[in-house]
């Protein structure tokens, strides 16, 4: 038993209400239990209190020491009140208990029988159940009572009473154990529509890190074989395109933390591969970072600057501020060239949306910011902070 799991608390916790009610009546009936046994045969009584109140006591023990047992002592609970008496009209010797007013001390226990029976059946059986248990004590408390002159019409009236008024607890019980199964299923829908949703962000996940890869690698590098390549980078660039797209392709979040220093020479390292005069300053602290955050960045920032080598001009300069924290991550590229209005960029450029914009959300604690203007220039801020 999951006791974890909403229906399997309100179990639990009923069960261990049972096992205290059956301790309570062990106390409250001993003298019952021993005035009874004036007009019963020697053997009823312990008899009747180890099919009673054993499996009681021991519906509160499995409650706190192993919630598996719980249904077993609860079947054992639902048969031994009954149980003890059918058999108490064997053990009977006909006479009448002096003095009593409510009958045997079983009297005290007929509703219990049913409760115990909702923890592990179904309604009917739990009803069918609790209509036996109360007509045989609501039986032998009359015979207790008025012996052989109990009428027919009494007892039918006594059972009747009885299995009316302990079958309204039955079905509080019922309804309670039921909530907790309607509880159950509901928190399954939900565990199952959630891992869905996180299966389908993972799927856009990489959908959009695949769309960048295929921008910044592929498509730049087939983009390069339509002019004259004097310097003869474009081979290497198309190999560690392969590359990138083999790597991807194996492991779409390689594991591990990556330390400060080797971010920062990763960076460093984009930069200097674009063949650009970049000014790089860094800050830096001691501290590591996932590796989802040096691929992010380190794919946007190469973006970013691959666009302002593209759109800015040749006679601007560019400046990437690198500061790195305890727990957070900030790239600033800022250039001075010819800048646009970032408003009227609309949704889907693979350079901007996808491979910026949305490289830097899907990454969690990821912001970006783009400001610019025309004539005035463009600063990209890229940030991480790492998720509390």
């Amino acid at each position: 038993m999951d006791e974890t799991r909403p229906g399997d608390r309100i179990r639990v916790l009923i069960a261990r209400l049972l096992g205290v009610g059956f301790i309570a009546y062990l106390l409250v009936s001993l003298s019952g239990i021993a005035e009874g046994a004036q007009i019963l045969a020697w053997w009823w009584t312990p008899l009747a209190v180890a099919l009673v109140f054993v499996p009681g006591i021991g519906l509160f023990v499995a409650t706190l020491a192993a919630p598996s047992c719980i249904p077993m002592a609860a079947i054992a609970s639902a048969a031994g009140i009954p149980l003890a008496a059918a058999l108490w009209l064997v053990a009977w010797d006909g006479d009448t208990l002096d003095g009593a007013v409510r009958g045997t001390w079983l009297s005290a226990l007929g509703g219990l029988a049913g409760l115990c029976a909702a923890l592990v059946w179904r309604p009917l059986v739990t009803l069918t159940v609790q209509f036996v248990a109360a007509i045989s004590v609501a039986t032998i408390d009359q015979l207790g009572m008025f012996g052989r002159d109990a009428s027919l019409a009494d007892l039918f009236y006594a059972g009747v009473w009885a299995f009316g008024f302990t079958a309204l607890l039955a079905g509080a019980v019922i309804m309670a154990l039921r909530t907790g199964t309607v509880l159950d299923a509901n928190r399954q829908l939900l565990e199952r529509s959630a891992a869905e949703t996180a299966a389908a962000q993972a799927r856009e996940h990489e959908r959009s890190r695949f769309d960048a890869l295929i921008h910044d690698r592929v498509l730049t590098t087939l983009l390069a074989t339509t002019h004259p390549d004097h310097d003869g980078r474009l081979a290497g660039e198309a190999l560690t395109t392969i590359a990138e797209l083999d790597l991807a392709a194996q492991d779409s979040e390689r594991g591990g933390d990556i330390l400060a220093p080797r971010l920062v020479e990763q960076l460093s390292t984009i930069v200097d591969d674009l063949g650009e005069t970049v000014s790089v300053t860094v800050e830096e602290a001691a501290s590591a970072y996932p590796a989802a955050v040096a691929s992010a960045v380190g794919g946007a920032m190469a973006e970013a600057l691959r666009n302002s080598i593209q759109h800015a001009g040749p006679r601007h300069g560019r400046r990437v501020a690198l500061d790195l924290y305890r727990d957070s991550v900030r790239v600033i590229v800022s250039d001075t060239g010819r800048g646009f209005d970032s408003a009227a960029v609309g949704p889907g450029r693979l350079g901007i949306d996808v491979s910026i914009v949305r490289r830097m959300t899907t990454l969690d604690g990821g912001r970006s910011e783009i400001d610019s203007r025309p004539g005035a220039g463009t600063t990209i801020v890229l940030e991480w902070s790492r998720p509390s």
